[in-house]
């Protein structure tokens, strides 16, 4: 019991590392804040030194924090291995699987995988963990999640498993120009001032782009897709974006089809397949089977 409950206090330790806030890494992790407090102090208490600083903004790292985080995160990685181990030999599919997902991901098919899923595995438990594609990347190889979609190209040290093909679209303001054409062509829309998402989550807009040297106008960069769609509604530019993004959207604006079509092909990636958990592979067998899953379809 008390290896289970240091490895509990490990893995608190690491979600307010990241998070940078007890009150905010208490609400995540459904415990009190002064539960967390605890956890920290009596982690604090067996280093025998501060781990973090403390202040009205937040908290952060101390530099003996900062020593101990790689080493615990390597030690919650290797835990969560034994159990996945002990689950497998015993023939059970349980645990926590961490994944990293997308805002279109999220929004349209997150919840549909994870109750179909625990439909088939009633043990297993998701710890969705949403960010742009470098953060999803990343947190592949540190390890604080098991899998996570993303968009092809990914990283070479990862395996990528495609799953959609999913076309780009043209917005625009419903009032310009070139919303009476019924298809348009990169040339044409690269003649216009663009509005893009930070970077991280531009990849897909900018692959598309850069297939060619014409150069394009950036006139805004922004923080999400949503603001993008907000100011390509004010006619302040526009943009391209998927068209699964799009679904559902709010916003007044002018969608066009790209003629040739390009797309954007998502996947699940995972560090090589002799590293990952049980779990994680027969989570990635369960998205690659389409039986279970129909709307994941290449076309």
């Amino acid at each position: 019991m008390g290896h289970t409950m240091n490895l509990n206090r490990y893995e608190i330790f690491l979600k307010v590392a990241e998070i940078g806030n007890i009150t905010k890494t208490a609400e995540v992790l459904h415990y009190t804040q002064a539960g967390i407090s605890h956890a920290i102090a009596a982690l604090e208490k067996e280093a025998g030194v501060p781990l973090l600083i403390r202040s009205s903004n937040g908290v952060a790292l101390t530099e003996n924090g900062k020593r101990l985080l790689t080493p615990i995160q390597t030690l919650v990685n290797d835990q969560r291995r034994l159990s996945q181990t002990i689950y497998e030999i015993n023939k059970v599919v349980a645990g926590t699987l961490r994944i990293g997902t997308f805002t279109s991901v999220s929004t349209h098919w997150l919840p549909a995988i994870i109750k179909n899923f625990q439909k088939l595995y009633p043990q297993v438990e998701f710890e969705p963990l949403a960010g742009d594609y470098d953060d999803i990347t990343k947190r592949i190889f540190l390890g604080k999640i098991d899998c996570g979609f993303l968009t092809a190209p990914v990283a070479d040290d990862l395996t990528f498993f495609p799953l959609y093909q999913d076309p780009m679209m043209a917005l625009l303001p419903i009032d310009h120009p070139l919303a009476k054409k019924k298809t348009l062509t990169l040339s044409e829309l690269k003649k216009e001032p663009f509005i893009l998402p930070m970077k991280g989550s531009d990849n897909d807009i900018l692959t598309v782009l850069n297939s060619d040297n014409q150069k394009i106008n950036v006139c805004y960069t922004l923080n999400d897709d949503f603001s993008v769609m907000a100011m390509v509604a004010g006619g302040f530019g526009i943009t391209i974006m998927s068209d699964l993004i799009l679904r559902n959207t709010a916003f007044n604006l002018a969608v066009r089809p790209i003629k040739p079509t390009p797309y954007r092909t998502i996947g699940i990636a995972t560090l090589p397949m002799d590293r990952a958990t049980n779990l994680t592979k027969i989570f990635v067998q369960y998205l690659s089977d389409t039986d279970n899953i129909d709307f994941f379809k290449i076309s």
